[in-house]
């Protein structure tokens, strides 16, 4: 079945180099995923395949959270305090524009670099003002709502007229 993607979220994601995550979202319960989607860290691979990298971070540690990032395949850093100095030390390490990097959102403390990254996905579960910042409110939360972005940024690398199969 042939399916369409919005033309605007091909034009968003098609330059995307990194994607970052808010890891404090992950959970167990989160990190269940749709049949549709695979989730044993096969889509991490597939974005990789596409030149895409996925860090997740992280305000404290955690054995849960670690545990979801590591099923995923996905960089975790942990105990990040300064969301803003992350975000510019990760642009710098990987010689990124702004407009190549796209950011899953969860909580109030998100919106100074949502401001900065060109494509800001918010959870299924954030605050409602994070939502009407973002550009792309998820379908889910957690380790799935990364499998969600991961495929639409793959799609929109692998079918850049918008149309998949």
């Amino acid at each position: 079945m042939f399916q369409k993607l919005r033309s605007d979220l091909v034009k968003e994601l098609s330059p995307i180099r990194l994607l970052l995550v808010n890891a404090d979202g992950f959970s167990e319960n989160g990190a269940s995923t749709p049949k549709t989607v695979g989730f044993n860290g096969s889509t991490i691979e597939h974005l990789k395949d596409e030149g895409v990298q996925c860090i997740a971070f992280s305000s404290a540690k955690s054995l849960q959270v670690s545990s979801v990032a590591e099923s995923l395949g996905i960089e975790l850093h942990e105990a990040v305090s300064e969301k803003s100095e992350f975000y510019s030390k990760m642009k710098s390490e990987f010689s990124l524009l702004d407009g190549e990097i796209a950011l899953i959102c969860q909580d109030k403390d998100d919106l100074a670099i949502m401001k900065k990254a060109s494509f800001t996905a918010a959870t299924q579960d954030a605050p409602l003002n994070i939502k009407s910042e973002s550009y792309y409110p998820t379908y889910h939360t957690g380790g799935s709502a990364v499998e969600e972005i991961a495929w639409l940024i793959i799609k929109s690398k692998r079918y850049p007229d918008g149309w998949s199969e």
